[in-house]
């Protein structure tokens, strides 16, 4: 049996010789407080998005729908 594949005496002299970290601070978390016309905004801007991108989406359900078309074999003989 070898005994070499099992000797970690060179991790422990490198851990020995690494530097200290520092310790762990976790971040404060940060509170951004909007009014009522923020939050209006905020969801104005994301029903323009959900709306720029509907026509898109149809686009790709069809896509999807004629690919699952094409994928599956005729059974009519």
């Amino acid at each position: 049996m070898n005994d070499a594949a099992y000797d970690i005496s060179h991790l422990l002299e490198l851990e020995a010789t690494a530097p200290a970290m520092p310790g762990f601070r976790s971040a404060k978390p940060v509170i951004v407080k909007t009014g009522p016309s923020g939050m209006a905004a905020a969801q104005e801007a994301l029903a323009r998005e959900l709306l720029q991108m509907a026509d898109r989406h149809e686009d790709l359900i069809q896509q999807y729908l004629r690919m699952k078309d094409d994928s599956v074999p005729d059974t009519n003989w």
